[in-house]
């Protein structure tokens, strides 16, 4: 179940990682599992938070009943939140701290799930509402920040983000909520003839490609392509802004026999995987895929990217592809190359 979460930072070019942020991915995949199946046993998801957190509360309520990805049947999930009256009505008569907790009295049931949402871990009605959901048999999972906190010593499970800065961990729930949405989405209704998910490798073999473009459908994918001999800071800058564009960085790689045929037989200067290797480490590149022939067309036409990009020394009459994106409903876009920075410029000054 991780692989959701992940997939996801991946998409927002979130990419390192400590060994603790590591174990959030293990403990997310725990809590959609949970979620997953109290839904399949016909039981409910209850969601609570204060301030900024009700309003994620409310959020995965909204994708959950309503839709998140695409249409499917609804699934019953409570945000403790509202209704107004009710909420103050208990606030009112038996002060704040109860508002959750009589709700979970009055809405749940065992073999339910409580998801509590707070950045310090120690909301007091959150916590109440906890104890209550225990004794309830409802499975409990808190939201919360890096800390030790009250509610990660009652809750079954514990979505610590990694932050103890307010406004970066309610960023991440937002992340957490929407991958925890999407995992339950896509288990619980599994869509005939919906994309597969994205390869988890940069390296995109050539049996993979017919994947990767079916994954990428409905993507802002972007793609632009380079024999990259010697990466340096103009190459670098150009990839950086074309990523800037999109969900996802597409690199089409020239092979070595294509590099040779256009550069000349003194040429590549590193092999195609050592030069795919190097692309790959770069955090703004998600996929790398080679190809042989002395153009990427044929992959730019496999592949359909949504946006196709080269430095400023082309234009779209001379952008191979330019013209099958287009008229797919994709753009073309021109990055301004950086001054003073060129392969052959480097090489020469070396003596190659």
């Amino acid at each position: 179940m991780q692989k959701y979460f992940l997939e996801d930072l991946r998409a927002m070019s979130i990419t390192t990682w400590s060994a603790g942020e590591c174990d959030l991915a293990t403990i997310f995949g725990q809590a959609a599992a949970s979620m997953i199946a109290a839904l399949r046993q016909k039981n409910r998801i209850l969601v609570c938070g204060n301030g900024g957190s009700a309003a994620d509360a409310e959020h995965m309520a909204g994708e959950l009943v309503g839709r998140f990805g695409y249409d499917r049947a609804s699934l019953p999930c409570v945000s403790l939140c509202t209704p107004s009256a009710t909420f103050t009505a208990i606030a009112n008569d038996y002060g704040y701290d109860q508002v959750f907790k009589r709700q979970v009295q009055g809405h749940g049931s065992a073999g339910d799930v409580l998801i509590g949402i707070s950045t310090s871990g120690n909301s007091p009605n959150i916590v109440e509402a906890f104890k209550a959901a225990k004794e309830m048999q409802i499975t409990t999972i808190a939201m919360t920040g890096s800390h030790d906190s009250k509610l990660s010593q009652i809750a079954d499970l514990t979505l610590r983000a990694p932050s103890t800065h307010t406004p970066r961990i309610q960023e991440i729930h937002g992340v957490l909520v929407h991958s925890l949405c999407r995992a339950v989405e896509e288990e619980i209704f599994p869509a005939s003839g919906r994309p597969p998910a994205l390869p988890h490798g940069k390296m995109i073999t050539p049996v993979q490609i017919e994947v990767l473009a079916a994954a990428i459908a409905g993507r802002r994918a972007v793609f632009t392509n380079g024999c990259f001999d010697i990466l340096h800071p103009g190459h670098v800058y150009v990839l950086q802004e074309a990523r800037k564009l999109g969900e996802m960085l597409i690199v089409g790689l020239n092979s070595d026999d294509s590099v040779r045929r256009l550069k000349g037989e003194d040429r590549p200067y590193h092999c195609c995987e050592d030069r795919a290797a190097v692309l790959a480490a770069l955090a703004c590149v998600d996929y790398v895929v080679s190809f042989s022939e002395d153009t990427p067309k044929r992959l730019i036409e496999a592949l359909t990217p949504k946006i196709l990009v080269k430095g400023g020394d082309y234009n779209h009459e001379t952008i191979v592809g330019a013209d099958w994106v287009t008229s797919h409903g994709g753009e073309v876009k021109v990055v301004p190359l950086l001054q003073g920075h060129s392969t052959t410029g480097i090489l020469k000054s070396n003596g190659k």
